[in-house]
């Protein structure tokens, strides 16, 4: 029997700093910069920076992945000596070998936080601007730190064996700062969101070990964000397929009953991809969101298609 923990996530307001390197202090942990785009024409990417602090032997890896109708097309990644590394502790600001990976800023015109995210070249890559929607925010899991942009308004162009696609649509950023030793006290998680009109949910299924979980289900709307205290949240796993040696989900149900909230919604797997990563089996799925959210006595229908994780540790 799974226990959910009662604490309930507390997010606070972020700053540019919040989102740059966490240097100071830095021997043993983890730090990753996320960010994932699904484009109007069917085409979808992710980028993925980790930095691993280990004082003199930090090591930095990359990754980058493009989709078409969620099914992978190109994809790349490598270390890099961190000696190669350059990250600012006051902005988002990344290179690597010289080259602007990530730099994030709020423009003096529209006062609106935008994210350059630039990766690969001509033949696989992408350079792409994101322009955020909705307020951030960060909390503390039993991982560790979590920082989340849950929507950007995303344009720019992907390049795909020396064809240059002009896209749009929406994306989503987050920045995990966690100790080296949490793949020994924690089994995994489970991530995803859902885009509804001008609101976002942002859920987070956070597994301590076998039988102890913790759910986080985060609404934002007009440019605030609500956390659903655990109680109010039900996560039900309907479909699992083994690959890699591990049970997956494949199809699951979220569901929040409240007085502010009623979500009811299906997430089934359309495609995924497994990545390897030392100590961490990942999976990455594309999953089709379908229900209803009624907020405030009036009710939307969801359905659309988004990126969502699936992370084993060992």
């Amino acid at each position: 029997m799974i226990t959910i923990g009662s604490r309930i996530f507390m997010p606070q307001d972020i700053t540019l700093q919040d989102d740059a390197l966490h240097k100071k202090g830095s021997f043993g942990h983890v730090e990753t910069w996320y960010y994932d785009a699904v484009f109007d024409n069917n085409y979808s990417i992710i980028s993925l920076v980790n930095i691993f602090h280990m004082s003199a032997l930090s090591i930095v890896s990359t990754g980058m992945c493009i989709y078409k109708d969620a099914k992978i097309v190109k994809q790349r990644g490598g270390r890099t000596p961190y000696k190669y590394f350059y990250g600012s502790e006051k902005e988002p600001l990344i290179k690597i070998n010289d080259k602007q990976i990530i730099k994030g800023y709020i423009s003096k015109d529209t006062k609106r936080w935008i994210c350059q995210i630039s990766m690969g070249n001509d033949m696989q890559g992408f350079d792409l601007e994101f322009i955020k929607t909705t307020k951030a925010w960060k909390g503390k899991t039993f991982l560790g730190n979590w920082l989340v942009i849950p929507r950007f308004d995303v344009n720019g162009k992907i390049f795909v064996n020396e064809n240059i696609f002009n896209v749009s649509g929406k994306g989503y950023h987050d920045h995990n700062i966690y100790p080296i030793y949490v793949p020994l006290k924690n089994k995994g998680y489970q991530f995803g969101k859902i885009p509804i009109d001008s609101m976002n949910i942002t859920w987070a299924r956070v597994m301590k070990n076998r039988t102890s979980e913790e759910l986080i289900v985060v609404l934002n709307r007009s440019q605030e964000y609500i956390s659903i205290k655990p109680s109010d949240i039900s996560f039900t796993i309907e479909k699992q397929v083994r690959d890699h040696g591990k049970l997956i989900p494949t199809m699951w149900y979220l569901n929040v009953d409240n007085d502010l909230l009623h979500l009811d919604v299906k997430m089934e797997s359309i495609n995924f991809h497994y990545i390897s990563i030392p100590a961490v089996n990942y999976w990455r799925h594309h999953i089709r969101n379908t229900g209803t959210i009624q907020i405030d006595s009036v009710s939307r229908k969801i359905d659309n298609i988004e990126i969502s994780e699936y992370l084993r540790f060992f």
